[in-house]
């Protein structure tokens, strides 16, 4: 009887064992594999770019479903939104302490940020609201030397949303902690 017992104990916990598994941060197509951090647009205290990465601080057409799992966009204020062309730029990069997000564009929409390292550990989350003209200057603060360390490289992810259609604008900046 009790060999039966311990019997059905090893069977249960084996079995339970082989369903368990480590959750995966690869969605099958090997994204984190695909990013780089280290290509950053360099950019002094005023804003002039040095040196440009093309794929930073632009509108990107694909995402994996990683990327867009940085977002919770259920509470999105989208009332009087509207979709329109926007840029966002970043300085200065490297960055020690205080960065800077501009974003500009011709109508009015919600646009949230998720700062990350470079395993897409979320370290900061932020939202603005653009206005629809001029342009908004977002401050980030990176003096937290617990979450962002000299010399490493992070990731900012940006989308803008409207009515009736969320990511209208989106994508990525990186930038290197100096």
């Amino acid at each position: 009887m009790k060999f039966m017992i311990m019997y059905i104990v090893l069977v249960s916990v084996l079995f339970i064992g082989a369903g368990c598994k480590k959750k995966s941060t690869d969605s099958g197509n090997n994204c984190l594999s695909k990013l780089n951090f280290t290509k950053i647009a360099f950019t002094d205290d005023a804003g002039n770019e040095l040196s440009k990465d093309t794929t930073d601080w632009t509108n990107e057409s694909t995402w994996c479903q990683e990327e867009y799992n940085l977002f919770q966009t259920g509470s999105v204020d989208l009332s009087g939104s509207g979709t329109s062309q926007l840029t966002t730029h970043f300085f200065p990069n490297p960055v020690s302490t205080l960065g800077s997000i501009v974003v500009t564009g011709q109508q009015k929409c919600p646009v949230q940020f998720v700062v990350v390292n470079r395993s897409l550990q979320v370290l900061d989350t932020f939202s603005v609201v653009y206005p629809g003209t001029g342009y908004l200057i977002k401050t980030v603060n990176f003096s937290d030397s617990l979450k962002y360390k000299s010399g490493n490289y992070y990731r900012i992810y940006f989308a803008a949303h409207s009515t009736g259609h969320l990511f209208f604008y989106k994508g990525h900046g990186d930038l290197k902690k100096g």
